[in-house]
């Protein structure tokens, strides 16, 4: 009797560090980091929080749930909460709202995340 033939290469997963440092990378996050240091002269910095470590599964993929944050000594303010996939470079946005969760290219376009300056997702003028 011949053994089982091996499984299928397992599809490639990502971590949820390689999560996090693809997340970090957005221009968004980096710009927003930018402006938190610039706007508290350094005593608070972006960054993000894992607010739940157990993977979210949605339409059949699950993923790693993270808020990004103004973190200063005093607390965590909540900017945007992402989910990013484990199993392909997906990255989705919370959107509290409304009660949904939205593609990045969506987020970008309806939310004008570019343009935000504050925790309280106020435009600049």
């Amino acid at each position: 009797m011949k053994d089982p033939a091996p499984p299928a290469e397992p599809r490639a997963v990502r971590t949820k560090e390689q999560g996090a440092a693809a997340l970090m990378s957005l221009p968004e996050l980096q710009a927003w980091s930018a402006l938190i240091e610039k706007n508290t002269n350094g005593k608070a910095h972006g960054g993000l929080l894992e607010y739940d470590p157990v993977p979210r599964k949605l339409n059949g993929k699950n993923y790693w749930q993270f808020s990004f944050v103004e973190n200063s000594a005093e607390s965590a303010l909540r900017w945007e909460s992402f989910l990013v996939s484990s199993s392909d470079d997906e990255i989705l946005v919370e959107d509290g709202a409304n009660d949904e969760v939205i593609s990045l290219a969506r987020w970008r376009r309806e939310k004008h995340p570019a343009k935000r300056t504050g925790f309280d997702n106020q435009p600049a003028n």
